[in-house]
């Protein structure tokens, strides 16, 4: 699996929780430009461990090091990533809402469920 930058950005936000991007930057002791690079989905390579484990250690929202990675392209067994994206494009988790959405925000959607299914 690629580093996924949206579910990345979706985390950080929630990590973030009511703090500046700044503050939380600097509660994390990370740059505010790589911080704001990841939050805007400018940053193509997926971060380091270390930066991973920084941000975890200072989340809001109970985000782990372990949620970060995953978006960063380590997690399940390829079988096991199978298996729920089978399940999420079988259409019996959705409601007519879905339907209406653009093509990205589906996507979108779809890469978070796989994410929620896999934590």
């Amino acid at each position: 699996m690629a580093f996924n930058q949206r579910i990345f950005s979706v985390l950080l936000e929630k990590a973030k929780g009511d703090r500046s991007w700044r503050q939380f930057a600097a509660d994390c002791d990370i740059s505010y430009i790589q911080m704001r690079k990841l939050a805007l989905q400018q940053q193509k390579n997926s971060p380091r461990l270390k930066l991973m484990t920084k941000i975890a250690s200072n989340a809001a929202g109970g985000i782990t090091v372990e949620d970060l990675k995953f978006c960063s392209g380590e997690g399940q067994p390829d079988d096991e990533k199978a298996k729920s994206s089978a399940a999420t494009r079988s259409g019996e988790l959705f409601s007519d809402k879905f339907q209406s959405l653009s093509m990205g925000q589906k996507k979108m959607v779809l890469d978070f469920i796989d994410f929620l299914v896999n934590r």
